[in-house]
């Protein structure tokens, strides 16, 4: 008997060799040797603790959204984190689940009048993948949100501070290890406008970003991480445009931010394909998958962006989504 399959059963919904093409928006990739879900986080650290404690490889899937799965087999435990929990505490703050959707996050914080979150509503995938990514839309980011954090690291719960999180521009440190984000905490503001007027807002960001984003295709979200080019020397993500100055707008010099959309744009992307995988004609920084993709697709045709996109600017794109693998 498989013993790793019993075991995971006291935890969750366990499914064997579950395709992940149906858990990733792209919806790419192979199938998960072990695929649970898991909707509590108490269930989430016996899980964590048992494949510590068995030596098992695992990976956590969120909503399945800025993510790239191979297609090979993945031969571990794929734990999707499905914890839903949201309350409201004292001065404003909101303690919120991993796995919560957060675009339900912020729908809930619109409901309670409370404001600072609205940005959220149009960004796919939960709260926990959001933090690792230090996501960010229409001017907010979860840095700009973020009270704490808990996670479990190496057998033990711990809390971490805003500053102890290493948020930077579509960085944290849970990209440098292997800590599992369990629940967070916003801090927003009580709002003055009635919870309908802020609901307006929020829903013309939705339709302001439905406007700008390729429709009716799988896609992972932006493939590119937009270029900074003002931070300080040697500070990471900091990038010096080799590019002769008028080939790169002045507005984004003036901001000190590149649209990698702009860059893929310009350096005659837009439409390209490989396979079923292409270039968003709507918006360039958008891979989508025809129908029938492969995240070898994906790969090669992310590679060939790239290549254009520095043999034109000298700049090197770098990736904002996460490749799943063992």
């Amino acid at each position: 008997m498989d013993t790793i399959y019993t075991t995971l059963k006291k935890f969750g919904k366990v499914k064997l060799n579950e395709p992940m093409s149906k858990h990733t928006t792209f919806k790419l990739g192979g199938p998960a040797k072990y695929f649970i879900t898991i909707d509590k986080n108490e269930k989430l650290v016996e899980v964590l603790n048992f494949l510590r404690e068995e030596n098992v490889e695992y990976v956590i899937l969120g909503g399945g959204s800025n993510v790239l799965c191979t297609d090979k087999e993945l031969d571990g435990v794929v734990i999707k984190i499905a914890s839903s929990e949201i309350k409201q505490l004292e001065n404003n703050i909101l303690q919120v689940d991993a796995g919560c959707i957060t675009v339900a996050v912020a729908r809930e914080s619109v409901r309670l009048g409370l404001t600072g979150f609205e940005w959220g509503i149009g960004v796919p995938g939960t709260i926990g993948g959001a933090v690792r990514g230090n996501a960010g839309a229409m001017g907010g980011d979860m840095k700009g949100n973020i009270e704490r954090v808990e996670v479990y690291r190496q057998g033990e719960i711990l809390e971490l501070t805003n500053e102890e999180c290493g948020f930077a521009y579509r960085e944290s440190i849970f990209k440098l290890n292997n800590d599992v984000i369990l629940r967070v905490w916003l801090k927003l503001e009580k709002s003055s406008e009635e919870s309908k007027d802020l609901m307006k807002k929020a829903l013309e960001n939705i339709q302001y970003r439905n406007s700008t984003q390729p429709q009716g295709f799988a896609s992972s979200g932006c493939i590119f991480k937009n270029v900074i080019v003002n931070l300080p020397a040697g500070q990471a993500g900091s990038q010096k445009p080799k590019a002769k100055s008028q080939d790169i707008p002045q507005e984004f010099l003036d901001k000190g931010v590149i649209s990698a959309g702009w860059l893929v744009d310009n350096a005659g992307c837009k439409g390209l394909q490989i396979g079923k995988a292409q270039v968003s004609e709507k918006h360039a920084n958008f891979i989508v998958n025809l129908g029938g993709a492969t995240a070898e697709d994906v790969k090669n045709l992310i590679d060939e962006v790239k290549e254009k996109v520095y043999n034109k600017f000298k700049i090197n794109l770098e990736t904002e989504v996460q490749e799943i693998v063992f």
